[in-house]
């Protein structure tokens, strides 16, 4: 065995079986993965004499690191090529191979997979039937690039262990449980060894079972896994008959006869075949995610409170679901192609690539909404969680504005209510995308929708935002008049994520940041149309001089002209005072210097001292 595969090792492939009914002799095309059809062998003729067969009997049992599509494939041991075909569904996956399809794995359920592998023998072709070849007419009559050459025989099986409860928690103790099933394939040892925590663990789990040998209706439970597992051996026959191929070797036709027209195959490189595969794992796993924030147990009581924001989760979920489904056939078509070279197949898989990078489903713009829905769902769960009222109305957010017993709201707002722009870009995409005519000009226009959509808040700037927002809260001293709430604003015109400020039944302004107290200057006075800060000098000595801006603010007035006043460090005095406001007013105050030290942002109101001493404590304007 070892002297035949030796001289021949730098012509050969192996590529996985993935449950084909492969056999020594059969022609295949590397250039799709694909059998050839008509053609039972090269050799037709050839007789047992010239098939040889070694003992392979080994037998190996693991524990999956994960559940991605990389790891699954990486258990088969597939080519990139023969990822990418199968992932398309050029191929029907049967027995084990079945695992590959198995669905994504929610981050609210634990699971564990169990990977049993045996092999059983190594059929090969004689060297003399090689070294004699085929006649050349026979060769030239096929499409095919390689013929089998040697076969690895046994089975495999993937018990995949999911945890019945809803929890996003990894449950170490299971896969402890678990690997003790890769030490023994005796039941009976198995079970023994758990104790009773472990064994009452256990029962929460259910098993899927992908299998070559057996059949078998999944779910089952722990223990029948356990008992499946033990009889695997059993089940290949005392003589492995029952094996299947597990992976062949491939030797290339035009090897075979020196007068042989076949073109070497090339092959596509194993870069793009990644960055295909990669694009699929992307879109799978965000239909994934898309189900679990629907179904996330934690968030169920305020996603009701939007069906709004379940409806833009179930959309995007179907436009991915879609775009994933003409990308899969469009792979499928290239790779099955036999009217285009090699060169021209990685031309035209590089392009689609291409276009996939620039579509409105890039992987950097489906996350980053997705990322803005998940910030939306944590925002309406840290204000649930801190006793923050979640307006779910703009009905009911009137209603808390224009309280009369309520002075002053803070309303931590988000726009989950608003027409998605992007949605409806993914949406135009899909239409044009069925009707094949998706031409350059309609992209180009597509990509230009596509220029707000770049810019999104963080997760960690909202977040960061919001706790300074709940410690306000927290610390608010007059809560019969004050009242901070969260609530969906459509169509303000501002960011996804910001804070307004109603006085009285009117908005001061749409659009606050917060940010925690300063040393730098505080009010020291404040009278009808003037206002006196008092900056703490001694605080940084390298400061050179301070900028003063200001405009008078509130609702309808938000674009007015900002004033600036310059002070020079060595000469200002201790208090700096701000003349010719608007009376009875509220005005937007900023307050820099040449240092990068955080800069002041106030909100005063003329003739208001008590409530703007509190509002400065809290706020500052973008």
């Amino acid at each position: 065995m070892g002297t035949f595969l030796s001289s021949t090792i730098k012509n050969i492939h192996i590529v996985s079986a993935l449950g084909r009914p492969l056999d020594l002799g059969m022609l295949y095309d590397r250039r799709n993965e694909s059998l050839i059809p008509g053609w039972s062998s090269l050799f037709p003729n050839h007789d047992c004499y010239d098939r040889i067969s070694w003992p392979q009997l080994k037998t190996h049992v693991k524990v999956l690191k994960d559940d991605s599509l990389q790891e699954r494939c990486r258990a088969f041991e597939m080519s990139p090529m023969l990822r990418v075909s199968a992932l398309c569904g050029l191929m029907e996956l049967n027995g084990a191979a079945a695992f590959l399809n198995h669905p994504v794995q929610s981050r609210h359920q634990d699971r564990v997979t169990l990977h049993y592998k045996t092999t059983t023998r190594l059929d090969m072709i004689s060297q003399r039937l090689l070294q004699e070849g085929a006649p050349a007419s026979v060769i030239n009559a096929t499409t095919a690039t390689h013929v089998i050459i040697a076969v690895f025989y046994g089975a495999q099986a993937f018990f995949v262990f999911d945890n019945k409860r809803i929890s996003s928690e990894k449950n170490t103790e299971m896969e402890n449980v678990i690997k003790k099933i890769t030490t023994t394939l005796s039941a009976r040892d198995v079970f023994s060894s758990l104790d009773e925590n472990e064994k009452a663990n256990t029962i929460l789990y259910d098993c899927s079972l992908y299998s070559d040998v057996g059949d078998w209706k999944s779910p089952v439970s722990f223990d029948k896994a356990v008992e499946i597992s033990g009889s695997l051996p059993t089940l290949l026959g005392s003589k492995g008959e029952r094996a299947v191929p597990l992976k062949v070797w491939l030797y290339p036709l035009k090897k075979l006869d020196k007068s042989c027209v076949h073109a070497a195959l090339s092959g596509v490189s194993e870069t793009l075949m990644h960055q295909l595969e990669n694009i699929l794992e992307h879109l799978r796993k965000q239909i994934g995610m898309c189900q679990d924030m629907i179904t996330d147990y934690d968030s169920l009581t305020v996603i009701t409170w939007f069906p709004a924001l379940t409806e833009k989760l179930q959309n995007f979920s179907e436009f991915l679901q879609d775009y994933m489904t003409d990308f899969q056939r469009k792979i499928a078509k290239i790779i099955q192609s036999k009217h285009i070279n090699e060169e021209e197949r990685e031309k035209n898989l590089q392009e689609l690539i291409s276009n996939c990078n620039q579509s409105p489903f890039s992987l950097e713009n489906t996350r980053h909404w997705l990322e803005k829905k998940k910030t939306e769902l944590a925002v309406l769960n840290e204000c649930r969680a801190a006793n923050i009222t979640i307006v779910k109305s703009q009905e009911e957010l009137q209603r808390v504005i224009n309280d009369p017993l309520m002075s002053n709201v803070f309303c931590f707002t988000s726009s989950m209510e608003a027409e998605d722009s992007f949605l409806t870009v993914l949406k135009q995409h899909i239409e044009l995308m069925k009707k094949s005519t998706l031409i350059i000009s309609k992209r180009i226009n597509l990509e230009d929708s596509l220029q707000p959509l770049k810019h999104v808040c963080t997760n960690e700037k909202v977040l960061s935002d919001l706790k300074v927002f709940i410690a306000a809260k927290e610390t608010n001293e007059d809560p019969k008049r004050t009242k901070f709430i969260a609530a969906s604003v459509p169509g303000d015109g501002y960011s996804e994520f910001s804070v307004q400020f109603y006085h009285e039944g009117r908005v001061v302004s749409r659009n606050l940041n917060l940010q925690r107290k300063t040393d730098l200057a505080q009010i020291s006075q404040i009278k009808h149309n003037s206002v006196s800060l008092k900056i703490n000098k001694k605080l940084n000595e390298n400061i050179e001089r301070y900028v003063m801006q200001y405009r008078a603010s509130g609702d309808g007035i938000d674009n007015a002209t900002w004033k600036q006043i310059i002070f020079d460090a060595k000469s200002v005095k201790e208090t700096c005072v701000i003349s010719d406001l608007k009376s009875f007013s509220f005005h937007s105050l900023i307050l820099k210097t040449n240092l990068q030290t955080p800069r002041i942002d106030l909100i005063v109101h003329t003739d208001r001292k008590l409530f703007f001493q509190y509002l400065c404590f809290v706020l500052h304007v973008m």
